[in-house]
């Protein structure tokens, strides 16, 4: 017998495949890696394919989770009742965030923050973090984010209305925001807001200076 006869002999032992086969098997294989991972991510509470993942857990920058179905809230309100360490109510918070309620804080609220270049350098370093975005680097209101499309201009800190507010007044401002403005309390403690103020009438001085503010 022939070497050729016997491979024919051979491979009449096993079934061929034809193209159409070919192309089931192929397509099978792609379908199955296709689907197989989508499978593990659409199935991540059994326990073998999420990895822990499925949690009921708060993340940053969540206001709310889900879980199994369930909400539930990342950040709990404090107990009632409970109040932060070293935490001091504000005494007008009851005052509407206007301008008159600002004035009227301002003839009842003395800056209890000395007047110190420390006072000043943190006042500035703030300003510089939350304020000069929108108010601009000399307070004229043409901070970075200010333009066609984009946010409205503030008030400059440098009108005759601003220059006349008192210390109290940029204070309950800031403490409670008003207009498009919104309240910085949640950002600047009690004392790095009475700095700002300082701060501000620095800006203020520094664009419309006075007889007399070089001895100073």
């Amino acid at each position: 017998m022939s070497r050729a006869t016997l491979k024919d002999r051979l491979l009449d032992c096993y079934p061929r495949w034809s193209p159409n086969a070919y192309r089931i098997a192929l397509g099978g294989g792609i379908a199955c890696a296709i689907a197989i991972p989508l499978a593990m991510i659409g199935l991540p509470f059994i326990e073998f394919f999420n990895g822990m993942a499925a949690q009921p857990k708060g993340k940053a920058q969540m206001t709310f989770g889900r879980i199994y179905g369930e909400e539930f809230t990342v950040e709990r309100a404090p107990v009632k009742g409970t109040i932060p360490r070293d935490y001091h109510p504000y005494y007008f918070d009851g005052l509407a965030n206007t301008i008159e309620a600002a004035k009227e804080v301002g003839e009842r609220l003395k800056n209890p923050v000395p007047l110190t270049m420390d006072a000043l350098s943190r006042g500035q370093e703030m300003f510089n973090v939350y304020c000069i975005v929108c108010h601009g680097a000399r307070g004229e209101g043409d901070g970075p984010v200010i333009g066609a499309q984009r946010f409205p201009a503030p008030p400059s800190l440098h009108t005759k209305q601003a220059i006349a507010y008192k210390d109290g007044t940029l204070y309950h401002i800031m403490t409670k925001g008003i207009g498009k403005m919104p309240s910085y309390a949640d950002k600047l403690s009690s004392e790095q807001r009475w700095m700002v103020a300082y701060y501000v009438r620095a800006l203020q001085r520094s664009m419309a200076p006075k007889p007399g503010d070089a001895a100073q």
